[in-house]
């Protein structure tokens, strides 16, 4: 089943449970299974096999597997880094799924990491807001190879990610853009990187030794990707490729160093993974993946199917609390019934007193009650739409506005409609006319409770109470 010159490392000892991490970005199934001993990462197996034997693999292994972490083919996924105006998270987040939609149509499961601020002179701040996304389609597809699995892949992300977290902990990872080449047969990728942001991934033809001897194709391809990610990103250059894979030869190096003219880093785990034998043959993807951090990790995917069994589950265990409140509440029903009937007569004898007591109470402030409604059964409409006139930026259109008295007093809802030249301006104007709410004397617990996308413009409703 083994592919053939594919190379296994052992760690000689006591059996132990393992984390398998599979990269499924090339021709062939990549898998790693370390263990962490002592608090450090240890290498068990590296190995390439065809994902047809993966099954074979996974049954034959499940009693020393603990958990499964897998990235996917670069083919179906996306990295893109949107600049949106500053606005609060909620508003943001829908303002990043239409951008998503509107790049890459509805078809892609996403996740998105907030860059923080980026100040414009003069201009009011926006945000750099990173996306990564799955094919829907590919990422169930990668989800059924697990199904005969008795341990389910408990994370799924993209080759790129599984590489950013692998570039962090090599201590790598910082503002200047960067390259990680992977050179593997028949196809080798290239991944740059600016921080946290993944800017740009490309999977590039390897020849043949005969064919291209002195590898010069190769490096011919990977310098028209640095001069196309300069025309794509102005006034930004790669000063750094970390180039790794077991095609890796010296020539190659050599011809980036000469063609490319950037610091050139050999890939070199043994600072973060021990007992490794030979470097061409640990597979950075696999890596990346087992050394993330789940409770911190933002690029994870759940197939739709899983978040259906989850749901269900779920579902099931709340009926089955639901259903043993209720036997819970019969019984106490019963018991309380159970009571001797001379002490319940006597409990509803002083209950009869105190309502007695009560209605008296009542007559007597009557009068009082019906002045003080008389006084308060309507609100100051006066200042409430002076208020409203100043309140309303212009963009903003009130369709209806109704009022109604509660025990705290005057509760109100707005309903209108936002119109800018774009869905993100017209984003701004709900939240702008919330401020202003907000900010009024008259107005507090302002909510904006109902939003609706309708093209560029979007309605709106607005819950309030009125101060005083």
């Amino acid at each position: 089943m083994r592919a053939a010159g594919a190379m296994i490392y052992v760690l000689k000892g006591r059996e132990f449970k393992m984390l398998l991490c599979i990269d499924f970005s090339g021709e062939k199934a990549k898998i790693t299974t370390t263990k962490k001993i002592k608090g450090e990462l240890s290498l068990v197996k590296s190995l390439e096999i065809n994902t047809s034997d993966l099954g074979e693999y996974l049954e034959s292994n499940s009693k020393q597997i603990k958990e499964i972490r897998v990235s996917g083919p670069l083919e179906n996924t996306f990295h893109k880094t949107f600049i949106l105006p500053d606005m609060k998270s909620n508003m943001l987040k829908g303002a990043v799924e239409n951008e998503v939609i509107k790049e890459f149509g509805n078809d892609y499961l996403f996740e998105q990491l907030d860059l923080g601020e980026m100040t414009v002179s003069g201009a009011k701040p926006n945000r750099r807001i990173m996306t990564a996304g799955i094919e829907r389609k590919a990422l169930e597809q990668l989800s059924d190879t697990f199904a005969d699995s008795k341990i389910k892949p408990n994370i799924f992300t993209t080759h790129p990610a599984a590489l950013q977290v692998l570039l962090e902990k090599l201590g790598l990872s910082d503002d200047k853009p960067q390259g990680f080449v992977e050179i593997a047969h028949p196809r080798s990728r290239i991944v740059v990187f600016k921080g946290k942001e993944i800017q740009l991934t490309r999977e590039l033809p390897l020849a043949e030794k005969e064919k291209d001897p002195e590898s010069s194709a190769l490096a011919k391809d990977i310098y028209r990707t640095l001069l196309f990610y300069g025309e794509s990103y102005p006034n930004q250059k790669v000063t750094r490729l970390v180039i790794s894979g077991n095609s890796c030869t010296t020539e190659i190096v050599e011809n980036l160093r000469q063609k490319a003219g950037v610091e050139i880093i050999l890939f070199s785990p043994e600072t973060i993974i021990k007992d490794i034998e030979d470097n061409s043959q640990i597979h950075p993807g696999c890596l990346g993946l087992a050394l993330l951090d789940p409770g911190s990790f933002h690029f994870g995917f759940v197939p739709f199917s899983v978040q259906e069994k989850k749901k269900f589950t779920k579902m099931v265990t709340l009926l089955s609390s639901a259903f043993f409140g209720i036997l819970l509440i019969v019984v106490l029903v019963i018991f309380r019934f159970s009571l001797n009937l001379k002490d319940l007569d006597a409990y509803q004898g002083g209950i009869k007193g105190e309502i007695k007591m009560k209605e008296d109470r009542m007559k007597e402030l009557s009068l009082e009650l019906v002045s003080h409604s008389i006084e308060t059964s309507q609100p100051h409409w006066s200042e409430i739409l002076l208020e409203l006139a100043a309140a309303v930026p212009t963009g903003i259109s009130l369709e209806s506005m109704t009022m109604r008295k509660s025990k705290k007093g005057w509760r109100g809802e707005l309903y209108g409609a936002a119109k800018g030249p774009d869905e993100i301006t017209s984003l701004v104007l709900v939240e702008g006319i919330q401020d202003n709410f907000n900010q009024s004397p008259l107005f507090t617990q302002v909510k904006v409770t109902e939003k609706k996308l309708e093209g560029k413009r979007i309605t709106f409703k607005i819950t309030y109470q009125l101060k005083g």
